[in-house]
């Protein structure tokens, strides 16, 4: 390993082998490869699918999308050029370029999820309000605000020049243990707006969802007889815990990750956790770019159909294109 873009004492434990860089190079490849199929189409799904794309919802979903998308290009595509080569050999500017990337994302994403929450509740809590209250514009406006407090809070570690690779996380991270105590400040103000505020808010919102989808299923039972009405609603409330099971899965993936962050900064040592207790938290955070498609094509209906669309439209213009050919060499003989 060139250890001229790393110090040797930045190493808690035995470098990895040539069979261990393989097979995590190997899955962090793997892991790009899903994010950028399976978000590429869900946004073309929406795009093509004139009903995905009338629901305002969905240009939330659209946006989570793009920064999957963003996060899958620069950050774990960087993380597999680090991985595979064993050190990192595209300089500090581009180190401090992944790491705003890496965590603007982040933000971004938590955001999302905390709007789409609000989006849900506002459609079934107060479903005669809705067209009032969520209208195109203030998708608009949340959607850019989302990425505004994502840049303030990713640009912050790049100003104070905390970023560093991490031999480990095979990826560049904030070094909490310089200049402790506004990386401190930093970290608390970073968890209330960024996660705490927006936690609670996703919290409180799919309490009452799911409340008051109970308390509505539970009165179409007993005053509705038509199997039309019930199958419209629960098919709504599928979709309803297809996104529940979005922000799960969200949680599950970056809890390890934020888990190790909040410790580093607590115990003011570097090297205070074991190598592959930061490997494997950077792995679980990765697939949090990958899993949201996967999640979309098991649970939500109309996203089931908009892919097979896409991969109709796909093999069709395949098996277009060779008979075009055909025709061009028939003419042009």
């Amino acid at each position: 390993m060139n250890l001229t873009t790393i110090d040797a004492s930045d190493l808690t434990e035995t470098e990895r082998s040539r069979v261990e860089i393989g097979l995590l190079s190997v899955l962090i490849f793997l892991i790009i490869l899903i994010a950028i199929t399976g978000n590429t189409a869900v946004i073309f799904a929406i795009y093509t699918s004139h009903r995905l794309k009338e629901e305002i919802s969905n240009m939330f979903i659209v946006n989570l999308s793009i920064t999957d998308l963003t996060s899958a290009v620069v950050v774990l595509g960087s993380a597999l050029v680090a991985m595979s080569t064993d050190r990192w050999p595209m300089g500090q500017a581009w180190c401090d370029i992944v790491c705003y990337v890496n965590y603007c994302m982040i933000i971004v994403s938590m955001l999302n999820l905390c709007f789409i929450s609000v989006d849900r509740y506002i459609a079934i809590v107060h479903s005669l309000h809705y067209n009032l209250l969520m209208t195109r514009r203030k998708v608009f406006l949340m959607i850019a605000y989302s990425w505004f407090q994502g840049s303030m809070f990713g640009c912050v570690p790049v100003i104070f020049r905390w970023v560093k690779y991490d031999y480990w996380e095979a990826i560049c991270a904030i070094q909490w243990h310089k200049q402790r105590e506004k990386a401190l400040y930093y970290v608390i103000i970073a968890f209330i707006m960024c996660f705490l505020v927006p936690g609670l808010i996703l919290i409180i919102c799919y309490c009452q969802i799911l409340k008051t989808i109970k308390t509505k299923q539970q009165a179409i039972t007993r005053v509705s007889d038509s199997p039309r009405v019930r199958v419209k609603y629960s098919t709504s409330s599928k979709a309803m815990y297809g996104l529940l099971v979005v922000v799960v899965a969200y949680f599950v993936c970056m809890t390890p990750f934020s888990v190790t962050k909040l410790y580093k900064v607590a115990a003011d040592e570097d090297n205070v956790l074991p190598g592959y207790v930061n490997l494997t938290a950077s792995l679980t955070g990765y697939l949090s770019s990958a899993v949201n498609p996967l999640i979309y094509g098991i649970f939500r209906k109309d996203f089931r159909k908009a892919f097979k669309l896409v991969l109709k439209k796909i093999l069709a213009e395949r098996a277009v294109a060779p008979a075009n050919q055909d025709i061009d060499l028939m003419e042009s003989t």
